[in-house]
């Protein structure tokens, strides 16, 4: 009876953290269950991080961890192009050096305003799908979301570039 007890004082602990009710109205947890976004969440850390703080430089090496904004902005810049961009809730950096373990950072992250973020390092994520391989399969899932996602809006800003370029061609 005493660990059932401490599994609902656990959950609703967790329920009542205004980073995880951050994290659980994220679209990318919208498909998610009650139990998986409390999984997931679990297996997060949660950062705060001050604002005009640089989070790494573009060609830094990697520290292989994965960025997801709960509140807050940040700036993406990358050396060499007029590339700027706003980062905030639901958005995702530092992805493909996790997913990458050679590659460097592609672009500068800044905190804009102070961020709250949840993060996973790489070491982590390998020993939980070593030890809770059924764990590591969802949070594989959760990243092709996140991945999707990242995706889609780079089709959408590309489709959008390329009708404002060709629109006085036509």
């Amino acid at each position: 009876m005493g660990t059932q007890q401490n599994n609902y004082a656990f959950e609703a602990s967790v329920r009542s953290d205004a980073q995880y009710q951050r994290f659980q109205g994220l679209k990318v947890c919208s498909e998610l269950t009650e139990e998986e976004s409390m999984q997931l969440y679990t297996c997060l850390e949660s950062q705060s991080i001050a604002a005009g703080t640089t989070i790494y430089e573009a060609e830094s090496l990697s520290n292989q961890s994965i960025y997801l904004i709960t509140r807050g902005h940040a700036s993406v810049s990358t050396p060499g192009s007029n590339i700027h961009l706003q980062l905030a809730a639901g958005d995702v950096f530092g992805l493909f050096s996790f997913l990458d373990e050679q590659r460097s950072h592609a672009a500068t992250v800044k905190a804009v305003t102070d961020l709250e973020v949840l993060t996973i390092n790489r070491s982590y994520f390998d020993l939980i799908t070593l030890e809770e391989p059924e764990l590591g399969s969802r949070m594989l899932r959760f990243m092709f979301h996140l991945l999707s996602q990242k995706t889609l809006r780079f089709e959408h800003e590309y489709a959008a570039m390329h009708e404002f370029e060709t629109a006085g061609r036509y």
